[in-house]
């Protein structure tokens, strides 16, 4: 979010915090997948590898869709305000739903996908589909 909308959101505030913040939750201000982690894509001999950033994010809130040449991530980074806090004087970490969609390189097999969370990176191994050849098919 460009530093003129935070702004627009962050304008009026209520004990130190924005009324959009405190009144209607983080989510308000970035709804509908107004951000998403970054993410790396890269290929193995048998795989294709997605790599997102969800530092700050349960591994169990996320949701991961894959079709043989798309994968989708969504979830939210949620946001706990401290009460002792005045002013915010920086805000640059995003918060809020988040729905990604990374398209794939090649084919995969959706059957044997395999995901981990480790070290605040979301690591989604997506073998490559096997090629089956030529087959004839007899008309009958």
């Amino acid at each position: 979010m460009d530093h003129s909308r935070k702004k627009h959101f962050f304008g009026t505030t209520l004990n130190g915090f924005s009324q959009s913040m405190t009144l209607r939750g983080v989510g308000f201000m970035f709804h509908a997948g107004n951000w998403f982690p970054a993410a790396d894509v890269y290929e193995t001999a048998s795989a294709i590898i997605v790599c997102i950033d969800i530092s700050g994010m349960e591994p169990e809130s996320l949701a991961v869709m894959v079709e043989e040449s798309q994968v989708t991530v969504s979830g939210r980074r949620g946001y706990e305000p401290q009460d002792q806090v005045a002013n915010i004087h920086q805000l640059e970490i995003e918060r809020g739903f988040f729905e990604r969609s990374i398209s794939l390189p090649k084919m995969v097999d959706v059957s044997r996908v395999v995901s981990e969370s480790r070290n605040g990176f979301l690591l989604i191994t997506l073998p490559l589909r096997r090629s089956t050849g030529k087959i004839r098919i007899t008309v009958g």
